[in-house]
């Protein structure tokens, strides 16, 4: 869904970024540095009450209340992952699992995404995206040992 002409709704004004911290099974939404000192340097979010170095899961990331720990558990994988809850805004940043089971599922999917995208990139001879290509094979090689990783953690 588009809003106001066409435009992505978090095109319209500036939204505090959504942060968890996974140990202690908190979220916060951060000020933005414009709003505190524009001028001043950039730092990392850091959970109040551990000190941790805490995730920025995307402005459509909704925590689940702070006991439920296997849901903790499972966006911290997403996380681990590199699936979190960006989007622009109008449709949301697609489907995401709440429980183990619905993870596991869900790992296999983007594995095999990932397998297909290192796939294209391997057979990939347009000039233009030459100097791209080693780059993006490494990354998708990446991807794809996050995920085998962490469905091996769920499914041992």
């Amino acid at each position: 869904m588009l809003h106001r002409g066409g435009m992505c709704r978090y095109g319209f004004a500036h939204y505090k970024p959504h942060h968890a911290c996974f140990a202690c099974r908190k979220a916060f939404k951060r000020r933005l540095r414009d709003d505190v000192d524009p001028s001043g340097d950039e730092h990392p979010a850091r959970c109040p009450e551990c000190g941790a170095l805490m995730a920025e899961m995307g402005l459509d990331f909704q925590a689940p209340p702070r006991g439920k720990v296997k849901a903790w558990r499972v966006l911290e994988t997403l996380w681990e992952v590199g699936e979190t809850f960006h989007s622009c805004g109008c449709g949301g940043p697609g489907y995401r699992p709440r429980d183990p089971a619905a993870l596991r599922a869900f790992l296999r999917e983007i594995i095999a995404g990932y397998r297909r995208n290192l796939t294209a990139w391997q057979a990939e001879t347009e000039p233009r995206r030459a100097e791209n290509r080693l780059e993006a094979i490494a990354a998708w090689s990446r991807r794809i040992a996050r995920a085998e990783a962490a469905l091996q953690r769920l499914e041992g």
